[in-house]
């Protein structure tokens, strides 16, 4: 009997700055491991994350690693072993989701989407994080936002967020304080997403605060309260002409959807302040509705030829298995790295005390 069962393996490469990476897995694993390429006992090239592994008696975001010194040849290459408790490798089970420690802010600023901590736990680039009791500023309150830039136990930036701002988004005033609370979004789809901006114009753009899942030619429906404003903008399908989407943009630090409705004689798409908001707790928010036929290079009313509908929209459990390698371990700066996923045929823990 083999001691381990191979899981899987793969690649990925780091950009010039790394960030955590998410690896899907088909199994829980016993042992995982990431390796650099591009660097071992690579002449003159010192990397303190050359190769990192975890094993299931570890805690979470711990790692043991080994790191190399710099040297003039291959030969003379040393290497020296370390451990860590933070920033390691983090297995995410969908079915036991991982509760992370709320966080304290001192301040937010839309403009920027600066979140001032002088605590940022492990909060990463990519990871999702959810906002409560945004004092000065409960329009945001329970919102989930994507964080586009972290800097260690200072601060936080949410880039989706302030995309929006900068897209025509009015938040009034700067949070003074609020709690910050690292969140593993659900894999089911279709996923709705709050919508935090929408633009007055013959086709729509509407913004988010983190990627969303929708797909050119899919439709989507709105439920925006009154005191946000653009209520003609909710339960489009229940008329003639449902919203539809045109195009998507999924960059670094924008997401956004452009849709057929023409919103150019609803009215203007505002937040409302911290003390209106108490009047809806409900958020603007936008949900797919539908299939429909894909469009012709944005068009609004020309399919694509030969006409398709759209499949990749299809409702379905996205769920899976994920190991969260973090930045302690994912590796140094436009690296090649290689990973492999292992299960265990036996366990036992024993004890000589």
């Amino acid at each position: 009997m083999l001691p381990y069962s191979f899981i899987g393996s793969g690649t990925y490469v780091n950009s010039a700055s790394p960030v955590a990476q998410n690896i899907a897995l088909n199994d829980i694993p016993d042992w995982f491991y990431v390796k650099n390429l591009t660097n071992w006992g690579k002449a003159s090239t010192a990397d303190s994350a050359i190769y990192s592994e975890w094993f299931s008696y570890m805690a979470a975001g711990s790692y043991l690693q080994i790191g190399q010194n710099s040297s003039g040849t291959p030969s003379s290459v040393t290497m020296y072993a370390g451990q860590g408790t933070s920033g390691g490798f983090t297995f995410l089970d969908p079915a036991n989701p991982t509760t992370y420690p709320v966080l304290v802010a001192t301040s937010i600023t839309p403009s920027t989407g600066v979140v001032l901590m002088a605590n940022t736990g492990s909060i990463a680039v990519g990871d999702t994080v959810r906002i409560t009791n945004a004092v000065d500023m409960q329009q945001i309150s329970g919102g989930t936002f994507q964080v586009t830039a972290v800097s260690s136990n200072v601060s936080i930036t949410l880039g989706y967020f302030a995309t929006a701002v900068t897209a025509g988004l009015t938040i009034a005033g700067t949070a003074s304080s609020a709690n910050v609370q690292k969140v593993i979004s659900s894999s089911y789809y279709p996923r709705a997403r709050r919508v935090y901006y929408v633009t007055q114009a013959t086709q729509a753009v509407v913004y988010f605060a983190a990627p969303n899942d929708f797909t050119p030619g899919e439709i989507v429906d709105f439920t925006i309260p009154v005191p946000f404003g653009m209520n003609q903008l909710s339960f489009q399908t229940a008329t003639p002409f449902p919203a539809r989407v045109l195009s998507v943009v999924n960059t670094a630090t924008q997401s956004s959807i452009v849709i057929t409705t023409n919103t150019s004689g609803f009215g203007a798409f505002v937040y409302p302040t911290t003390a209106n908001i108490l009047s809806s707790a409900n958020p603007p928010t936008c949900y797919p509705a539908g299939s429909g036929v894909v469009p012709l290079n944005g068009s609004a009313t020309i399919p694509q030829s030969p006409p398709g509908t759209n499949l990749v929209d299809a409702f379905d459990n996205r769920s899976q298995y994920l190991m969260n390698i973090g930045s302690s371990v994912v590796g140094a700066a436009s690296t090649t790295m290689v990973w492999f996923a292992f299960k265990s045929d036996y366990n036992q823990a024993l004890s000589n005390a």
